[in-house]
């Protein structure tokens, strides 16, 4: 049958109108992928941060280095499909008085997709007017710990944890008594009591030289005890040392110092009565 003259094929769409009705539709399938990606993304990065990092145990110990060297680690598990990156810690620590002893960055670290990591905490306290403190009293640190972090190679996070840390002093409730001078054959002496607990982790093994000064004028003399207290002992010790001619302590102070095994720290001033 011959066709109508009046009935024409509609008119094939040129190939620049193909080319384009195609690459709308690849770029409608395109933003459904990348926003289906990013809800996944910030999905599996509001877990990580419901995730809670863990503070390890610690030890302790005097330094060489006029510090008290604190080792610790933090874990943190990464339960989802993608790498934390470029993880990076930052720990802050403040004493019982609420000053900050420490201050410092770790890492950064990767911790790998589905997998956890226990990331190593070497810490070191200078023993200045703050870190006196460790020395000579228990107390509690609060330990601030966060990290941030890249994740689905779009994102930056942050985690965090705050914890308190029981602190025991090597010298806990250090006390150096001066008692009152007195002469014998010829010479005169003073007592001198030394008296603190052990409440570190460690041994306190060396020895502690002090010196008597008074309230104006030379020194009045020095003395020292040989320690070798166990982790968790008391010790009280008196001996009796010469003293200048006519020096009165009443009103100075005590002047103590530890050296030890490469250890050599400065411990607070005693006052005297």
């Amino acid at each position: 049958m011959a066709t109508s003259p009046l009935y024409r094929s509609p008119p094939k769409p040129p190939g620049i109108y193909r080319t384009a009705r195609w690459l709308r539709r690849i770029s409608v399938i395109v933003l459904v992928v990348i926003i289906v990606f990013v809800a996944f993304v910030v999905y599996s990065a509001v877990q990580i941060t419901k995730s809670h990092p863990s503070v390890g145990s610690s030890t302790s110990q005097l330094e060489a280095n006029d510090t008290v060297g604190i080792t610790s680690s933090l874990t943190l598990t990464n339960p989802t499909y993608f790498a934390i990156q470029q993880f990076e810690i930052q720990v802050h620590i403040l004493n019982g008085s609420g000053l900050s002893l420490v201050d410092t960055t770790v890492g950064p670290t990767t911790i790998s997709a589905g997998g956890s990591a226990t990331l190593p905490l070497a810490l070191y306290i200078p023993i200045t007017a703050e870190g006196q403190s460790l020395l000579v009293q228990n107390q509690n640190l609060e330990w601030y710990v966060w990290g941030n972090a890249s994740y689905g190679y779009l994102f930056s996070i942050s985690l965090g944890v705050e914890t308190n840390k029981s602190w025991g002093a090597p010298f806990e409730g250090l006390t150096l008594t001066v008692g009152t001078p007195t002469m014998m054959g010829g010479a005169y002496s003073v007592p001198v009591t030394l008296s603190f607990n052990d409440d570190a982790s460690f041994a306190d093994s060396g020895t502690l030289s002090f010196q008597i000064l008074p309230a104006s004028g030379p020194s009045c003399g020095s003395g020292s005890f040989t320690l070798d207290v166990p982790p968790g002992s008391p010790y009280q010790q008196t001996q009796s040392i010469g003293v200048a001619a006519g020096c009165d302590p009443s009103g100075g102070k005590v002047t103590s110092e530890f050296v030890g095994d490469g250890i050599d720290v400065v411990l607070p001033p005693e006052s005297i009565p």
